[in-house]
């Protein structure tokens, strides 16, 4: 089904709901809300189905090392995500299908859990996500600066086919996967085994201490750990530089680690993590090294508190109390080291940001951001060794 097409089923979709008169059902009585997305779901609670998505309008402009274009400024305006999601659940089943709608298209995730055996253990299978670090395993839709961490984006692990056991209670939240990385050139299956486990020592309404750990052990990946430098140009991320260190065209094995804290406490929190990985290239002796960390805070101004998921160990968004919405002042300092030793590739080696911005929750659907980023590296790329860059984003998340 080609992209006019889905946007067509999905007006439709919304205005049928807007004029529909009487609704009946063979089951049991049901309920429509249309708030946030469209949602129908049984009065006892046994099956529930949401038509809903995300869409990300991002405008940057940004200079210096930041620009893959050496000694020039550079802009771009483009859609970051477009997303439909339906998601729903049928007694013990639940199931979520996303689709990215920018580019040529593609799934983002697809996948089926069972619940049946309680919130300490969920299985779920299909394209979904590996869970490894705090602001990774969060939603796009509610990371503290538009972008993620560069410590975070160059440890990330994506969605991938896989075999998932989770769960979750009000101290601990864990996840270990198996997942598909490659087919390596004799036709075999390269995999990747993923854990994380989160404590929370307090957690008393909205106010809570968090602490996690995580690994991931990965075969078959390419020779190369890398990271935008704070913002993006395009959909394809292709007008921006990239710190990096690889071997090119070679694969190997990976092996990454991570600690995480973070803290909430009324309107204000905290959250830092640290990342190291090392990848043994195939066929030699080389071995690339990365480590890098980044701590961030935010403080919201008009006094309500970030939302928290239990059962993925992570933040979420804000609701906003009053009419005004809600304001939300951020900063961030991040720092990535990628330097090794020839015959290994290194670009830029070690780059440090510090990043200040404010969020408006215009309401529970639409956000508003503008983060303005410093950034230097430890090698010139293009010539340049600083840049910064203005981002912004409009949010509609239903």
């Amino acid at each position: 089904m080609n992209k006019t097409a889905i946007a067509l089923a999905v007006a439709a979709t919304w205005v049928t709901s807007l004029q529909a008169g009487t609704v009946t059902t063979d089951g049991a009585d049901i309920v429509i809300n249309t708030k946030s997305g469209l949602e129908v779901k049984t009065v006892d609670g046994q099956y529930a189905f949401k038509l809903g998505g995300r869409i990300q309008a991002d405008y940057n402009d940004y200079d210096g090392v930041i620009n893959a274009v050496p000694g020039e400024d550079g802009s771009d305006a483009f859609f970051r995500r477009a997303r439909l999601e339906i998601k729903g659940h049928a007694r013990e089943w639940s199931y979520l299908v996303s689709y990215n709608l920018t580019g040529s298209g593609s799934i983002d995730q697809l996948n089926t859990t069972y619940t049946g055996w309680g919130k300490l253990a969920n299985l779920t299978v299909g394209q979904q996500k590996e869970n490894f670090g705090l602001d990774d395993t969060g939603s796009s839709n509610w990371t503290v600066g538009i972008e993620r961490a560069m410590p975070a984006n160059a440890f990330d692990t994506g969605n991938n086919l896989g075999v998932k056991l989770l769960g979750a209670n009000n101290l601990l939240s864990y996840s270990i996967g198996v997942y598909k990385t490659a087919i390596d050139s004799d036709n075999d299956l390269e995999t990747a085994v993923t854990g994380r486990v989160v404590v929370r020592p307090y957690m008393e309404g909205a106010n809570l201490v968090h602490l996690g750990a995580g690994f991931t052990d990965r075969s078959g990946v390419a020779a190369d750990y890398n990271s935008r430098l704070g913002a993006r140009g395009g959909e394809e991320g292709t007008g921006v530089s990239r710190v990096r260190a690889r071997i090119s065209n070679a694969l190997g094995d990976r092996r990454d680690y991570n600690l995480e804290a973070a803290a909430n406490v009324g309107p204000v929190y905290v959250m830092a993590e640290y990342f190291k990985g090392e990848i043994d290239v195939d066929n030699t002796s080389y071995t690339i090294d990365a480590d890098g960390y980044y701590v961030q805070a935010g403080w919201i101004l008009s006094g309500e508190s970030r939302g928290y998921k239990t059962d993925m160990g992570a933040f979420d968004g804000v609701k906003p109390a009053g009419p005004g919405g809600a304001w939300e002042l951020i900063a961030r300092f991040d720092t990535l080291d990628l330097a090794n030793a020839p015959p290994i590739a290194v670009t830029g080696e070690k780059a440090d940001s510090i990043t200040l911005g404010v969020n408006w929750y215009i309401n529970a659907m639409v956000k508003l951001s503008m983060n303005y980023v410093d950034v230097g590296t430890d090698r010139k790329i293009g010539g340049e060794d600083n840049g910064n860059a203005l981002v912004a984003r409009l949010q509609l998340a239903f």
